[in-house]
């Protein structure tokens, strides 16, 4: 009996055998751009991503950001719209701020882009503090139960950190990732207390994921070398060797989402303790082949993707997409703790008849162990 999508990523994931390559295709960028424009092609009006992922022979990566959501004491939180952009503003007794955002989902997109950040000068950092030190993570599952139901056996329902590991929170969220440096060089101390009360956050966070049915919990994501080099040495990598030994004692597996230039974070990676790198994109959309990232990581990381996202594109032919994937087939002979997808996702303008085309190969060319 053949192996569900969702078993062979699972089984790759734990190092295990598989029958073939597994293949966990997002396009949710593609998706729901069509949906928005009414472009979809005539044949996937109103099916599913899971469904259309079906009829194409994937399996599906199915993104969910978070199975909890967020309350707080002793503040107020007021949310203003003003499509396409949304202000968040936390009143606390010590002094306000306020996070701006922009989120246009006709572009394709499923998640907010910041523009303004809360931190604005250091009288910000009491507020901020307060913020986090009266922030409660409260479990809520019903719409992650929701996609599994739907994703069933045909994938993974991804879910995790809301993305970002504590260090790369402020980054990200509170202060934005140019000042960050500033702040870092000028005002250590509090920023060495902002990253101690998101670690508070985060385990809150890690212990609902330890007790959820979530098999690979999402640990961090989007790193690129030229600005994560510098701080992932001292604050990235012992909060996941430490979160994934809490999470691994538990019973599960842990990922991050690699999406971006890794060349000079590579040496640091293996010792995360991580089990899974996911989105992986090699060149040409960064300087990493897939050939490079297996020597690095060896046996004890399971990669996911090793597709370019703008290997989709009509830019290149059928006869280039097929050499390409071929080559990696021989890149990752034979087979082993390797999970096929993109980096790291199938584009708005992408051929999504291309995703079966990899299912195609795949099981002409993808039984493990392969001989390519």
């Amino acid at each position: 009996m053949a192996m569900t999508h969702k078993a062979r990523i699972l089984a790759a994931a734990r190092k295990q055998p598989v029958d073939k390559l597994p293949f966990g295709a997002r396009i949710d960028v593609w998706y729901n751009y069509h949906s928005a424009h009414g472009t979809l092609p005539k044949k996937y009006k109103d099916w599913n991503m899971v469904e259309i992922l079906r009829d194409q022979g994937a399996g599906t990566q199915l993104r969910h950001m978070r199975i909890w959501r967020i309350e707080y004491d002793n503040l107020e939180v007021v949310i203003q719209e003003n499509p396409p952009y949304r202000t968040t503003e936390w009143r606390t007794p010590l002094g306000s701020v306020t996070l701006k955002t922009r989120f246009i989902p006709q572009e394709g997109a499923w998640n907010v882009h910041e523009v303004d950040y809360p931190f604005r000068s250091k009288e910000d950092y009491p507020v901020i503090e307060y913020i986090l030190e009266n922030t409660r993570i409260v479990p809520d599952l019903s719409e992650y139960y929701q996609m599994e139901r739907m994703v069933g056996g045909d994938g993974m329902v991804i879910t995790g950190m809301d993305e970002y590991s504590p260090m790369q929170a402020i980054m990200r969220y509170w202060i934005g990732y140019e000042r960050f440096f500033y702040e870092l060089h000028d005002h250590p101390a509090q920023i060495e207390r902002l990253y101690e009360l998101e670690k508070e956050v985060a385990k809150q966070k890690l212990q609902i994921l330890a007790e959820s049915p979530v098999e690979i919990p999402m640990l961090c994501a989007n790193w690129s070398d030229e600005f994560h080099t510098p701080i992932f040495r001292k604050y990235f990598v012992p909060w996941l060797r430490g979160a994934s030994d809490y999470l691994h004692a538990r019973g599960k597996l842990t990922q991050v989402h690699i999406d971006g230039e890794m060349r000079r974070l590579l040496p640091f990676f293996l010792e995360t303790g991580i089990d899974v790198a996911e989105a992986w994109s090699p060149a040409p959309m960064t300087s990493v082949t897939t050939a490079e990232l297996r020597k690095a990581l060896g046996d004890e990381v399971t990669i996911w993707g090793g597709i370019p996202a703008v290997l989709f594109e009509p830019q290149y032919t059928e006869e280039e997409f097929d050499a390409y994937i071929m080559n990696l087939f021989k890149e990752i002979s034979p087979g082993y703790n390797f999970i096929v997808g993109m980096g790291d996702t199938l584009p708005f303008d992408g051929k999504i008849e291309r995703v079966g085309r990899v299912a195609e190969l795949i099981d002409k060319f993808g039984r493990v162990p392969m001989e390519v």
